[in-house]
């Protein structure tokens, strides 16, 4: 038994369907129910008893209705005999009896639409119709309902054909027209261990866009281990990347696949500083930069690492040893592709790219800073440092609603460009050199962090990756691939060496 269908035969009355337990005797979900523009959060729940028998029940915060059917007959005869409960607190009796014709008429229109659904399926199995639905690959995508995670599930429904399973402990009501009967939701918590299991169940590849990663369990990369199932991130915290590296004997016995930092920092810096090692073999210092637009705001575990990087010290590779900086200070301007142009960056957060771009290249210097297109932001958050520093805190996750209704209104002045620029230095034959590698977007600079994870996962599902443990980041893309990708995205690269930026693919104008 399964009540799957009712967010897709019974729009008018549900929406936002999410799984909650799906066994052979027992289903429950998640939903919203409309009744007459009255919207209720709704518990469905049921099972079958024997061949002939089942019960279900819907359970909102005023009442619980409880449905016990029978059907009995031979095919294409079939009588169907259903007995309803309603139970509520005795004072709402009377809005209750008031309600019963539109109750009636609402139950009347479900068993129209079911008893059709019946009869056109016996109708079709009378004349041989076989429906052909291929084996779609199934792909789990927690936190597919978030800004970035949305964005990651755009993208696998347009240039995949797999099935798509978001998980998430609250799935939000996301619509992703025309692709709506390939998303699935699942309530699950990455914390709860027995609940990932559960859900990764039967997938080709998970996905994790859960952020932060500050602290964040390893809990899906193990449950991939255990299920021998692939598995991408987009972390781009150092401590996250650093511990799932220390699991990577585990990783490498269970024979799976693990992208872990597949998204800008560290994964497009890896491939960008790579791209650049082609010209100069020597590499001293890398230096990465992102500058997003403002006219989309981030989501919760955006603004949650941001606040938490304010006034943060961490060590950064410098020369032959380290360099204590502290988040949203070291102030400079650097110059993007036109018609980004020049923005100003700060250091921010301890990325990953600090631990493996010394692995990757034997970079004796690496720098990250970030940096809104709005200086106003950047001098905002500069100023919550000191702020910080004043009083002696720790935590300023206090200044989350302040922080999002400044951003909500940046947005109304930002734009959707954005990109991220890797500069490096270093020696080639003919003595020292300096060059500039940058993806970027003059619009929707938003999908660029989605690119990555996508390729990775399609890629693992054509079966073109046959690396075994955790992926190095800077080999698994060549140049050529990277930059079909980008420019099916609209999205553009450019290069410097002398002052001057070259692009290095050609992206169409759109129609007018």
């Amino acid at each position: 038994m399964d009540l799957d269908h009712v967010c897709t035969l019974h729009k008018r009355w549900f929406r936002n369907l999410r799984i909650v337990a799906q066994k052979p005797d027992y289903v429950e979900y998640h939903l919203t129910s409309l009744f007459y523009g009255l919207k209720q959060e709704t518990t469905a729940r049921g099972g079958p008893i024997d061949e002939n028998r089942y019960w279900y029940e819907f359970v909102t915060p005023l009442a619980k209705m409880r449905v016990d059917g029978l059907m009995e007959g031979q095919d294409g005869d079939l009588t169907q005999t259903e007995t309803i409960t309603f139970k509520f607190h005795w004072f709402l009796a009377p809005l209750f009896w008031v309600l019963r014709p539109l109750f009636k008429k609402q139950k009347e229109d479900i068993l129209r639409d079911d008893s059709a659904l019946l009869e056109r399926v016996y109708e079709l199995d009378g004349i041989g119709f076989k429906r052909l639905e291929p084996a779609l690959p199934r792909v789990v995508v927690y936190g597919g309902d978030g800004f970035f995670g949305h964005l990651v599930v755009e993208d696998l429904l347009k240039y995949s054909s797999a099935e798509i399973i978001i998980a998430s402990r609250h799935p939000k009501a996301t619509t992703f027209h025309p692709f709506e009967t390939r998303v699935h939701k699942v309530e699950s918590d990455i914390n709860d261990y027995a609940s990932v299991l559960s859900t990764i169940e039967g997938a080709a590849v998970v996905v994790s866009c859960i952020g932060p990663y500050q602290g964040q369990s390893l809990n899906l990369l193990r449950a991939c281990t255990e299920r021998h199932i692939a598995y991408v991130d987009v972390a781009d915290d150092r401590d996250f990347v650093v511990r799932c590296h220390q699991f990577s004997s585990v990783v490498q016995e269970a024979g799976i696949t693990a992208f872990v930092g597949c998204s800008v920092v560290p994964g497009m810096s890896s491939l960008l500083t790579k791209y650049c090692q082609e010209e100069i073999p020597l590499i001293e210092r890398t230096r990465i930069f992102i500058s997003p637009g403002t006219q989309h705001p981030r989501g919760r575990g955006s603004f949650l690492c941001l606040l938490s990087t304010v006034g943060n010290e961490f060590l950064i590779p410098s020369g032959d040893g380290r360099q204590t900086v502290r988040g949203w200070t070291g102030r400079e301007r650097v110059c993007f592709p036109p018609p980004m142009g020049n923005r100003w960056v700060y250091f921010v957060v301890d990325i990953a790219d600090y631990f493996l771009q010394p692995i990757y290249f034997g970079v004796k210097t690496v720098e990250f800073k970030i940096g809104s297109e709005l200086d106003i932001l950047n001098r905002t958050l500069s100023a919550v440092r000191q702020f910080k520093r004043v009083l002696n805190s720790k935590n300023a996750d206090w200044l989350l609603p302040m922080s999002k209704a400044l951003i909500y209104a940046a947005s109304l002045f930002g734009t959707s460009q954005g990109g991220v620029m890797v500069e490096v230095s270093g020696e080639t034959h003919a003595g020292g050199r300096k060059m500039w590698l940058s993806v970027f977007a003059g619009e929707n600079g938003e999908v660029i962090p989605a690119l990555l994870p996508s390729v990775a996962t399609q890629m693992l599902l054509r079966g073109e990756v046959t690396c075994r443990g955790i992926v190095p980041l800077p080999d698994w893309l060549p140049r050529e691939r990277f930059l079909e990708e980008l420019t099916k995205r609209r999205l553009r690269m450019g290069a410097k060496s002398d002052g001057t930026w070259l692009a290095l693919n050609c992206v169409p104008t759109p129609p007018a």
